[in-house]
């Protein structure tokens, strides 16, 4: 194994390339963070790093990774500290189905839906469109009815401990919650609030913000 600490490609605004780098920084590990563009995922040389050009992409020394689950794997075998990954068979089940949510429904919905339209358009000069974050609005709200009821019964997505499923969830929910509608979706779900709120307090989720979204939520109306 090369002695550098591993290298992570991605745009600091994705929530998929900022949960690696969570997932990275809970398990007290070091990365180069090499910031890029989207434009970049077409160079040829980021292309033979991942084929299909997205991201995030890993690499340290002759290990190359993309997938962010494949990342959560690699940082659990490498880092230290509390293990993200349940022991009983059933909680690992249920972080893997949470990990499902967060890319299947969290992230086109509550991100580049709710969260584009509301916040990110405006950031880049793309048209909003406020239809369509009604839409994922209303859409978002049934996401956000099955994580609370399982907060409802635990403390955390899989069971009674922090897991990879809290680190991905946990980012998609929190560029939702930076909307004016996901706010509100928030305070009518008092255990998601509350899970949020302790994650934005991590370190991990702190450092993490890409700074073009600092201070950059969607207001409320007057």
């Amino acid at each position: 194994m090369s002695a550098t600490i591993p290298t992570i490609y991605g745009f600091p605004v994705s929530p998929h390339v900022r949960t690696a780098r969570i997932a990275f920084a809970e398990k007290h590990l070091d990365v180069d963070f090499r910031a890029i563009d989207l434009d970049h995922l077409r160079d040829p040389a980021y292309t033979r790093i991942n084929p299909f050009q997205k991201m995030p992409a890993l690499v340290h020394g002759d290990v190359v990774l993309y997938e962010t689950p494949a990342l959560f794997v690699y940082a659990e075998g490498l880092g230290s500290g509390p293990t993200l990954v349940p022991e009983v068979p059933l909680a690992q089940a249920r972080m893997w189905q949470c990990i499902g949510i967060a890319q299947n429904h969290l992230y086109p919905v509550g991100a580049m839906q709710l969260y584009f339209h509301a916040v990110l358009a405006g950031l880049f000069g793309a048209p909003a469109d406020p239809a369509i974050a009604a839409r994922a609005a209303l859409e978002t709200s049934k996401h956000l009815d099955v994580l609370e009821a399982r907060l409802g019964a635990h403390a955390h997505l899989a069971g009674e401990a922090l897991s990879y499923a809290d680190l991905y969830c946990g980012a998609m929910v929190d560029y939702a919650g930076r909307t004016r509608a996901g706010r509100a979706l928030l305070r009518e779900r008092p255990h998601v609030d509350a899970w949020l709120r302790a994650l934005r307090s991590r370190p991990s989720f702190q450092a993490t913000l890409a700074p073009l979204l600092r201070d950059k939520d969607e207001p409320d109306a007057p």
